[in-house]
């Protein structure tokens, strides 16, 4: 990719949104579990290469039948889709007119619903980023809003509706035709022991839970994710439109065998989580940088002087070809910000090191920045 300037570059590979594999660059902007799958699982599915190019893919009910029995549902209970990203655009398509959303938010579900025509009605959550779920409950009735967003963790705060709270919210709002509950990042928390929703969905049929097996799995190229409702009708819906050859035969592998790493993969989050944990404290340690408490696998971090968002993420591009998510645009973020995946601890320090020589270079005028890699 030739470009005159390196922000001209930097300019053209965020317009890619993805697809950085040949760019050698390092990718903090996509939050994936880089501990998983893991390199007996990659070699399987290598072994069996020409089978997979070479067939299709079984039906989405069937699939979603795969996937059922790894999760505790069954097929009247879940479908899969390409990736969460297509199930956004089924379920706002079909059960969204207007929508109260927390933000800032994750950015797919208000472009996909202003893209539809539908409302949205944001809810701005204070300094520190916390939801009061009462004054949520009192938005989303003086908007009129029929649907309501919770994502849990959040995209991109890290903060974290605790189950107890999605109950109370979900108690009182029974008449909303939808409370979408995005939990992609989910298994990445650790504030309490249970913290999925999906064994309240029989409970409550207004509710679907929205599932990435992409970001926790570690599989983006893959494109898998799920729905999950109680409401047999709105499953239905949700099927009616989806492609019957939706997921390609890779996914389709991958759901056949994931039930024989659970051990590797429960250990994969908790390597995310230490790598998480000690990546705040290392970012904590960049005397520019304010670093918000997290549940998932990303930090959200304030710029508190001496660059704007744009600057750190131009910086550390030309320095040392690591790309992070500037954040200064979004939606319900007043100030600079940047946010930052967390990788493995290797690449998490090379990324802490680049951004405490961008520190040095001021105080010296203009420090000699040693390449990432």
């Amino acid at each position: 990719m030739p470009t005159d300037q390196p922000g001209q570059e930097l300019q053209q590979l965020s317009s890619l949104y993805g697809g950085y594999w040949s760019k050698n660059v390092l990718d903090f902007c996509y939050m994936t579990n880089r501990y998983f799958p893991p390199r007996r699982m990659v070699d399987d599915m290598q072994a069996r290469l020409p089978e997979l190019i070479g067939n299709y893919p079984s039906t989405n009910w069937h699939l979603s039948s795969l996937l059922g029995a790894q999760v505790g549902l069954t097929h009247n209970e879940l479908v899969v889709g390409n990736g969460a990203s297509e199930l956004i655009n089924a379920i706002v398509s079909k059960f969204v007119h207007r929508l109260a959303v927390p933000i800032p938010t994750f950015d797919e579900f208000v472009n996909r619903a202003k893209i539809l025509g539908r409302e949205v009605c944001p809810f701005t959550l204070p300094h520190g980023f916390d939801l009061d779920i009462d004054a949520f409950i009192e938005h989303t009735r003086s908007t009129g809003s029929d649907s309501a967003l919770l994502i849990r963790p959040n995209n991109p705060t890290g903060n974290y509706l605790s189950k107890s709270d999605l109950v109370y919210f979900l108690d009182r709002m029974k008449a909303l035709n939808l409370v979408l509950v995005d939990e992609s990042f989910l298994e990445f928390v650790d504030a309490e022991p249970d913290p999925s929703a999906l064994n309240l969905i029989t409970e409550y049929p207004n509710m679907v839970v929205l599932k990435s097996l992409s970001k926790n799995y570690g599989i983006p190229g893959i494109r898998l994710g799920y729905a999950a409702t109680g409401n047999p009708e709105r499953l239905a819906e949700l099927r009616k439109d989806l492609p019957i050859w939706s997921i390609n035969s890779f996914a389709q592998y991958f759901l056949e065998e994931m039930g024989d790493y659970r051990e590797e993969y429960a250990e994969s989050c908790l390597r995310v989580k230490q790598a998480t944990r000690k990546l705040v404290q290392g970012l904590s340690e960049v005397p520019y940088l304010q670093p918000y408490p997290t549940q998932g696998n990303f930090v959200l971090c304030s710029i508190l002087h001496g660059f704007t968002g744009q600057e750190v993420t131009e910086r550390l591009f030309e320095d040392s070809r690591i790309l992070v998510n500037n954040c200064g645009s979004k939606n319900g973020l007043d100030g600079d910000f940047i946010r930052i995946a967390c990788r493995t601890e290797e690449d998490n320090n090379h990324l802490v090191e680049a951004l405490k020589r961008i520190a040095k270079s001021i105080e010296v005028g203009n420090a000699d920045v040693v390449k990432v890699r």
